[in-house]
């Protein structure tokens, strides 16, 4: 007798991990650091992953042994010596890869309708099902809030930083408090490394970066360029067009923001109607006309303004050069991809997207007294 699908509310749980590479370091004597938490969900800073994930990996391990026949007579040992054997290679592979990187760890849960069917097979500890609930959009919704994480922990080193995932997965539990997994089948060089473990004090300052980077800003597209970016394995083409539209994005908003003050700030009192005029006319005649060398001068001095000017010029020279390699790309100049500045077009980025992220945090922070 075919039964109809049964559908039940039940709570799932969202994990997903990534291993840091470069820039960020576990601090000493420490195994875990909270960085930010809202409703339902949370991230932080890990390094024992296996014992973090534990559930998701039988889920894993459960989803590699029906491909095997799971439910057909055992081959070699029984379910559970075949399931903990499969855990522990899932776990080991995972170790090759995450090694003594600090693990970015996020876990969410919240409600979803989950539908039972024929297919579903029950055991004392879990509930084995099929294409039960829709996974992929459960781990669409945090797509943005985890580059705006991935950025705000970037901000938190001056080296470049990477993020290779390194696991993910998604499981319900019942009323009787039952794990159910819910099986969905479808269809060469070398890097230098540096990292420093992460200030204690960091912390906080990667939950109050979070906070302005993940509640919709004009930076978003700058937000999600940086998160390509910062891909692991990604092609250092790619890598390098997704770093430089990023700094352009932020040099062109900021620069929109703070014209208008820099303007005012050469009015003349004794005259100010007719400095007003003046300033206008200027601003209608340069209008559209600032370069882009011009435009991250202005934007260097406004979001570093106590910056020795050494710091400022170099900067600048490293912005120029930047710029001109890629302009040379876009001219159809061929280029050597392994020689591409990723590193310096990252600090840079980083180093000016974390100034900017502290001018608009102070500001929300120190609103401006009334008069």
């Amino acid at each position: 007798m075919t039964l109809a699908p049964t559908m039940v509310q039940m709570t799932y749980t969202h994990l997903c991990a990534w291993r840091v590479i470069g820039g960020i370091g576990m601090p000493p004597d420490s195994n875990t650091v909270a960085l930010a938490a809202g409703e339902g969900w949370s991230y932080s800073l890990i390094s024992d992953v296996d014992t973090a994930c534990a559930v998701t990996d039988r889920g894993a391990a459960l989803g590699f042994l029906v491909l095997q026949g799971i439910f057909a007579p055992a081959k070699v040992g029984s379910l559970e010596e075949r399931l903990a054997e499969s855990i522990q290679d899932i776990q080991e592979t995972r170790r090759k890869k995450t090694g003594s990187y600090p693990v970015l760890f996020f876990q969410a849960s919240g409600p979803v309708d989950v539908t039972l069917n024929n297919a579903t097979k029950q055991r004392d500890e879990f509930v084995l099902t099929f294409d039960a609930f829709d996974k992929a959009a459960i781990r669409q919704k945090f797509v943005q809030q985890h580059r705006a994480m991935q950025l705000a922990l970037a901000l938190a080193s001056k080296m470049r930083v990477r993020f290779d995932e390194a696991t993910a997965g998604t499981y319900c539990t019942n009323t009787d408090g039952q794990t159910v997994y819910s099986l969905t089948f479808s269809g060469g060089t070398a890097d230098l490394i540096v990292a420093s473990p992460l200030d204690p004090d960091a912390a906080k300052t990667v939950a109050q970066r979070f906070d302005s980077l993940s509640t919709g800003t004009d930076l978003d597209s700058a937000v999600r360029l940086y998160a390509d970016m910062a891909i692991y394995g990604r092609e250092p083409f790619r890598a390098f067009l997704s770093g430089w539209t990023a700094l352009e994005i932020l040099i062109n908003k900021t620069f929109k923001e703070h014209e208008e003050h820099f303007f005012r700030s050469l009015d003349m009192p004794h005259q100010p109607e007719m400095s007003i005029k003046f300033l206008a006319g200027v601003r209608k005649t340069m209008e559209g006309k600032h370069g882009l060398v011009d435009r991250f001068t202005l934007v260097s001095s406004v979001l570093l303004p106590t910056q020795v000017a050494e710091a400022a010029e170099a900067d600048l020279a490293t912005f120029k050069r930047i710029k001109k390699l890629r302009d040379e790309i876009a001219h159809g100049s061929t280029i050597d991809e392994d020689g591409l500045p990723i590193d310096e077009l990252s600090q840079l980025l980083l180093k000016y997207l974390a100034a900017r992220t502290e001018r608009v945090t102070s500001a929300v922070a120190t609103p401006a007294s009334s008069t």
